[in-house]
C-alpha cells in the first residue's frame, strides 16, 4: 500500500494516458468560468493540479494561475505540458496543509479537484487542509472542491471502472481503476467532524503494457482513500469560517442529488 506521495509519483508517467483532457476541458471549464464570472475571478490556485490540465487550459484562457502538488513527479510533468502548451504558470510542491504558508490570501480562486481530498485520511489532517485552502483565499474569494459522491458509492460499492487505452512510450497501454471497500471504522485525531462513517477504501490503478512481441504485463498500485460524506464536508467548511457553500452534482452544474449525483462539487465562500 503506498501513501498519496508515492502512489502519485508513480501515477504520474501515465495520467495523461489515463485521462481524456480535451472531453473533461470540454466539460467542465464552462461550469468553472461560469463561477469565476460570478465571483470576478482573475487568479486561481489549482492546489491538486496533476499534470496541469486544468492549470495549463485556464491560462490559456487569460486567468493568472498557479499550480501545486504533493507530487514532485505530477509537477515536473506539469511544467513540461505548459511548456509544450506555451504557457508560463508557477508549479509547486506542496501539501494541502502547508499552501497557507506559500501562498497566503493571494487568489480569487483555489480549486481542488479530481477527487483529491479523500487522500487525506484523518480528521486533523482534514481540517487543516480545508483551512490552508481558506487562507489562500482573499475575501470574498472561491473555493471549488470537487470528490466523488461518497454517500452514493459506500452504498453502491463499484467495483470496477472504465478502462482507458492510450500508448506510453510507444508501447500500448490500458489503464484500469478498481476499488475495495473496507469496514466501518472509528473516529480518527481529535476534531468533532460527524465521522461516524469514517470508513476507508483501496483505490487500486492497474497499468496494463504491451511489449514489442504483443506479451503484457501488469502493474497494480494501491492507496488509501476517505470517502467524505456531503455533510462531513459541509462541516469541514463551515468550520473554518466558509460562509456561502453551494452543492452541485457534477462539474457542469447539475443539482446535486444524494442517491443520483455521481460527484459532489462544493463552491463556497470566504
Amino acid at each position: 500500500m503506498l501513501n498519496e506521495t508515492e502512489f502519485y509519483d508513480r501515477l504520474a508517467e501515465f495520467f495523461d494516458v489515463m485521462t481524456d483532457w480535451q472531453s473533461r476541458l470540454a466539460m467542465e471549464l464552462p461550469f468553472l468560468e461560469t463561477i469565476f464570472a460570478r465571483h470576478q475571478v482573475q487568479s486561481v490556485l489549482d492546489c491538486a493540479c496533476g499534470t496541469g490540465g486544468h492549470a495549463i487550459a485556464l491560462a490559456q484562457r487569460g486567468y493568472r494561475v498557479t499550480g501545486s502538488d504533493i507530487s514532485a513527479q505530477m509537477i515536473a510533468r506539469a511544467q513540461a505540458n505548459a511548456a509544450r502548451a506555451g504557457v508560463t504558470i508557477p508549479f509547486h510542491i506542496a501539501r494541502f496543509e502547508d499552501l497557507s504558508a506559500r501562498f497566503r490570501a493571494q487568489f480569487d480562486a483555489v480549486l481542488c479537484l479530481g477527487n483529491s481530498l479523500p487522500h487525506v485520511l484523518s480528521d486533523d489532517a482534514a481540517l487543516a487542509s480545508v483551512q490552508s485552502m481558506h487562507a489562500c483565499l482573499r475575501a470574498g474569494g472561491v473555493l471549488i472542491l470537487h470528490n466523488l459522491n461518497y454517500d452514493k458509492r459506500w452504498k453502491e460499492k463499484p467495483r470496477w471502472f472504465a478502462v482507458n487505452a492510450g500508448r506510453l512510450e510507444n508501447r500500448e497501454t490500458l489503464v484500469w481503476r478498481f476499488a475495495d471497500y473496507g469496514e466501518e471504522q472509528g473516529t480518527e485525531g481529535k476534531t468533532q467532524m460527524p465521522t461516524s462513517h469514517a470508513s476507508r477504501i483501496t483505490f487500486n490503478i492497474a497499468l496494463f503494457t504491451k511489449n514489442e512481441n504483443g506479451a503484457w504485463s501488469v502493474d497494480v498500485q494501491s492507496t488509501l482513500q476517505r470517502p467524505y460524506r456531503q455533510s462531513e464536508i459541509q462541516a469541514l467548511l463551515q468550520s473554518v469560517g466558509f460562509g456561502e457553500i453551494t452543492f452541485y452534482g457534477n462539474l457542469q452544474g447539475a443539482p446535486f442529488d444524494v442517491e443520483q449525483s455521481a460527484d459532489l462539487v462544493a463552491v463556497a465562500v470566504r
